[in-house]
């Protein structure tokens, strides 16, 4: 991961992030991909749980929820 390269979990609310990589995980994998969420797409962080919690998350049109540590897995980089 390089410096312009953080978790899905610490990006701040409301900034556009680029995806780069996906979890090796299969099944969160398959499900993120499903969805539409794949490197290279777009996503915005809405809004963030209490502390630890869950992350509420913009990908075009669609809108999901996804567990801190499962977001923890995905590497997304910011627009510039």
């Amino acid at each position: 991961m390089d410096q312009s390269t953080m978790p899905l979990s610490a990006a701040k609310e409301g900034i556009t992030m680029r995806v780069d990589s996906l979890p090796a995980h299969s099944i969160l994998r398959d499900r993120l991909i499903a969805m539409g969420v794949k490197p290279g797409v777009l996503v915005e962080v809405l809004r963030r749980g209490k502390p630890g919690g869950i992350l509420h998350v913009a990908c075009g049109i669609l809108e999901f929820m996804i567990r801190q540590e499962h977001a923890a897995l995905i590497d997304v980089s910011q627009l510039a």
